[in-house]
């Protein structure tokens, strides 16, 4: 992890907080820490016990220092722990001796942003930054609320109604929900999906993942039928 001039905050723009957990096996957190809050972010540490308390953090955005080859198991687990928040905290993990396989299970369990392998800290700090302007700060995305059928979801606050039922959501299950929303039940590919949530470009993570978050609000929604597999081709919402 290397550092490079210190960041210049916007005019009147607090820094940006966020909490580093560390996980057991991952490289020394002390530099890291260092450089991070030399970009102008406001660094606290916890440990993993975070995830058992109750408590909310007043932390925007949370990042996860880990080793390769994580279980998905604990992915699955902090983005469980963020959902009970509100706002939600935004999530990134760093794995820097990681791979493709760890950038993959992380954004397939919900996670906003991932990093594996070599990845200088003005890089990263960037990240948590675009992480926090994504999740927090509504007045940079599309206000108000779409409608398909009897599905609600409101763009600002990661929340769906479905027939009076509130149904919390990542940010990559907002963003693959609002595709499939705002094109009103034509079918969209894996590949289009794959850019709408994950950005176009982002060659680290395959078409599987999609399936995955499919898959996530599928149960969510618990509507059987309500998302449609196109075979061969992708996913629609049925016809209202």
């Amino acid at each position: 992890m290397t550092s490079g001039a210190q960041a210049t905050p916007m005019p009147g723009s607090p820094a940006v907080g966020v909490t580093v957990v560390a996980v057991e096996g991952a490289p020394s957190l002390a530099p890291l820490i260092h450089d991070l809050t030399r970009e102008v972010l406001d660094v606290t540490v916890a440990s993993l016990d975070l995830l058992d308390s109750a408590a909310i953090s007043d932390r925007q955005v949370m990042l996860c220092w880990i080793p390769p080859g994580m279980p998905s198991g604990f992915f699955e687990r902090v983005v469980a722990w963020s959902e009970q928040h509100q706002p939600r905290p935004g999530l990134i993990g760093c794995a820097p001796g990681g791979g493709p396989t760890d950038c993959e299970a992380a954004l397939a369990a919900g996670f906003d942003d991932f990093v594996a392998g070599a990845c200088s800290t003005r890089e990263l700090a960037a990240r948590v930054r675009a992480i926090h302007r994504r999740v927090h700060w509504p007045g940079l995305r599309r206000p108000g609320r779409l409608r398909y059928g009897g599905l609600v979801l409101n763009t600002d606050g990661h929340e769906l109604w479905l027939e009076g039922r509130s149904i919390t959501l990542t940010g990559t299950e907002l963003s693959v929900l609002r595709s499939l929303m705002r094109a009103q039940g034509r079918t969209l590919s894996r590949a289009e999906l794959l850019d709408h949530a994950w950005g176009e470009g982002n060659l680290e993570i395959s078409e599987r993942a999609v399936d995955n978050v499919i898959l996530r609000l599928r149960r969510k929604i618990g509507k059987s039928g309500l998302i449609q597999t196109v075979r061969g081709v992708g996913f629609r919402l049925a016809d209202d």
